[in-house]
């Protein structure tokens, strides 16, 4: 009965779309009827899939495994939040749950954005309604969550072991978000190119649509990347990973997107630029899509290794860029941008930006698809490894942490004020005079190209707090009786948003950059009662416990961490053995110390002894700190009467 329902529904979904992309065609020259009845088959097109989805909910949550995609994916046993979260767990589902999203983010257009011009409304619902209705057709005809199976099983096979972590319960959804949150930028910038007249002041309509894209794309990946770093075992948070390569395409354009509007709302300069911004957003989106399910590449990441269901994602993908691209550049024949680069001034410093962030997202494109390519062309299988990317784009990052702080403080016009030079020369000083400090400190006589990257995250944070110090102050001292807090408190959202976002990169550069240069690291065999000796902690081993979960069985192994002679934590790293399946994963434990880590896993256990990898990581808590504090800056952003406070 639910797989029958569930069709039934999908294909109801399709004849919406389909009516919608009629009536916002059909009713051009009466613009009242035609929204009339585009917005209700948008609206129509979310309400159905949502009951679709929460029938394939309803599906997991009982158990019913005369669902294909149940039965794959989920057991009796198996506890009720991943149950839930098995439902976005798997490629059928969690391609619904991409299409959900789609049509929110139409729903929410035409209820939010109702106040827009007839034509440029009616012309974000075509082609959103066309998106779904391509996506759609693919999950009906290759990716169907509703397909019936007789006899129907006792059980389930499971959901993939590594996907049972509270991870999966956060991570994918605000990574959809990111991803399909494009979309409705990409329906704006089309609906504007359609238009034969020009349209002034559509960048403010984009604006909320971009920052929660961005912001939500910037949270899933930093989860994502907390996810790897403590569920897979190797203590790691980024590691050039196609699919993670794929998510970071998106986040650097819809990076460059931001700075472009800012310089299109102020003066209206760049209008061609920033579609073209918002074209490519989207046809990451589309690129990170296909390669996660696709099957075309190897990873930990991938959904699906069907070829059929790739070609589906790829023709999809080559309709829609193929034709956005032709639209913008007959588009651009009719609007020509005409430059005002001017060196110092903050415009030519956010073109610079898009500059740096275009050639970044060329490197790992090419990084990431190269091996793809080659395979295709000669049959050579290849990996392209971190060492690329962090040859070619450390020079990148290090361009970037210069200017980025600079750019901000600059006027729109060339003059420079004597206030503005003030604030930067101090902070260059205090920059410097803390990495001299640093140096002595940690580093005595040797240099350490990691002390220069570290200045670099703490000149970006600097300059955002001294730029945030009010414009009429003539003398600048270090005396707070010289600032009037009146005039901080009417610091706009904009600029203090941005600032926030800004500190928040140049935390997660001092988090990485210490964390990967300053990390020690041990692979020992260590007895019971015996004690290890990293850093400044003393790690004592005390034996083995057993736990007992609802699907699976803990074998743990406990310690001691002492500073000083003085217990300061218990760790309980584990090997976990999943009865259904019989896979074991590993389980690690971590001390947070303030902003350090100790991270702890087990490999072989014996008895009376375990081998353990112990690892101690200064700071390494500024990388996700700094990944949401730019969330922050970004929700902030959304609210355009935030104060400083």
């Amino acid at each position: 009965m639910i797989a029958f329902i569930g069709n039934l529904l999908l294909w109801a979904a399709i004849i919406c779309c389909i009516l919608s992309i009629v009536y916002s065609r059909i009713y051009s020259k009466n613009p009242i009827r035609s929204i009339r009845y585009t917005s209700l088959f948008g609206v129509s097109q979310f309400l159905i899939i949502f009951f679709s989805y929460i029938l394939l909910t309803y599906a997991f949550i009982i158990s019913d495994f005369s669902i294909l995609t149940v039965w794959k994916n989920s057991e009796i046993d198996m506890p009720l939040v991943y149950k839930i979260t098995g439902v976005w767990g798997n490629h059928e589902g969690s391609m619904l749950l991409w299409v959900l999203i789609l049509c929110l983010f139409g729903f929410f257009v035409i209820v939010f954005d109702a106040k827009l011009p007839r034509n440029i409304l009616r012309n974000i619902i075509f082609v959103q309604s066309t998106i779904t209705l391509a996506f759609l057709l693919f999950i009906v005809f290759t990716s169907n969550p509703f397909i019936f199976q007789n006899p129907v099983p006792q059980d389930g096979f499971g959901l993939n072991t590594l996907l049972q972590d509270p991870g999966l319960i956060i991570h994918p959804p605000l990574l959809y978000i990111g991803y399909v949150g494009y979309s409705i930028v990409f329906s704006f910038a089309i609906a504007i190119m359609l238009e034969k007249d020009h349209i002034d002041g559509w960048g403010k309509w984009i604006e909320k649509w971009v920052y929660i894209s961005w912001g939500s794309l910037t949270a899933g990946i930093c989860i994502g990347s907390w996810w790897a770093y403590y569920e897979l075992g190797w203590g790691g948070w980024w590691f050039w990973d196609p699919v993670e390569n794929a998510s970071l395409l998106p986040w650097i354009t819809g990076t460059a997107l931001i700075h472009s509007l800012i310089h299109f709302n102020s003066n209206g300069r760049h209008q061609s630029w920033t579609l073209l911004l918002a074209i490519l957003s989207f046809s990451f989106s589309l690129l990170g899509t296909f390669l996660v399910r696709s099957g075309v590449l190897t990873s930990v990441h991938s959904f699906a290794s069907d070829p059929s269901r790739g070609l589906w994602i790829l023709i999809i993908m080559s309709i829609f860029i193929v034709c956005s691209l032709l639209l913008f550049f007959s588009y651009s024949d009719r609007k020509f941008d005409k430059s005002d680069f001017v060196i110092l001034s903050k415009g030519s410093f956010i073109q610079i930006n898009n500059y740096l962030m275009v050639t970044s997202c060329i490197v790992v494109l090419l990084g990431t698809i190269y091996p793809l390519i080659l395979d295709a062309l000669t049959g050579d299988i290849i990996t392209v490894g971190p060492q690329y990317f962090n040859l070619v784009m450390t020079p990148i990052l290090i361009l970037v942490a210069i200017l980025m702080p600079i750019g901000p403080n600059l006027p729109w016009s060339a003059r420079i004020n004597q206030f503005i030079l003030k604030k930067l020369f101090i902070s260059l000083v205090l920059t410097i005079s803390i990495l001299l400090l640093l140096q002595i400190i940690i580093e005595g006589k040797s240099l350490n190209l990691a002390i220069f990257f570290i200045g670099l995250g703490m000149w970006i944070i600097i300059v955002s707090i001294t730029d945030l110090l009010p414009g009429n102050i003539e003398n600048i001292s270090f005396s707070l009786s010289k600032i009037d807090l009146q005039d901080i408190r009417k610091i706009n959202s904009l600029r203090l948003s941005s600032r926030v976002i800004h500190a928040g990169f140049g935390l997660m550069i001092i988090g990485i950059v210490a964390a990967s240069a300053y990390a020690e690291n041990k692979d020992t065999k260590i007895n019971v009662g015996e004690e290890i000796q990293l850093n400044k902690f003393s790690i004592k081993y005390t034996g083995v416990s057993a736990e007992i979960g609802e699907n699976y069985d803990d074998l743990v192994m406990n310690f001691e961490i002492y500073k000083e002679g003085e217990e300061i934590e218990k760790m309980a790293p584990r090997k976990r053995i999943f009865r259904k399946s019989g896979d074991i994963t590993t389980e690690a434990a971590i001390n947070r110390y303030f902003f350090d880590h100790i991270f702890l896993t087990v490999g072989e256990v014996d008895e009376g002894h375990v081998f353990a990898s112990i690892s101690y990581k200064p700071l390494v808590r500024l990388i996700w700190l700094g990944g949401f504090l730019m969330v922050f800056g970004a929700v902030m952003r959304l609210n355009r009467k935030t104060k400083l406070f």
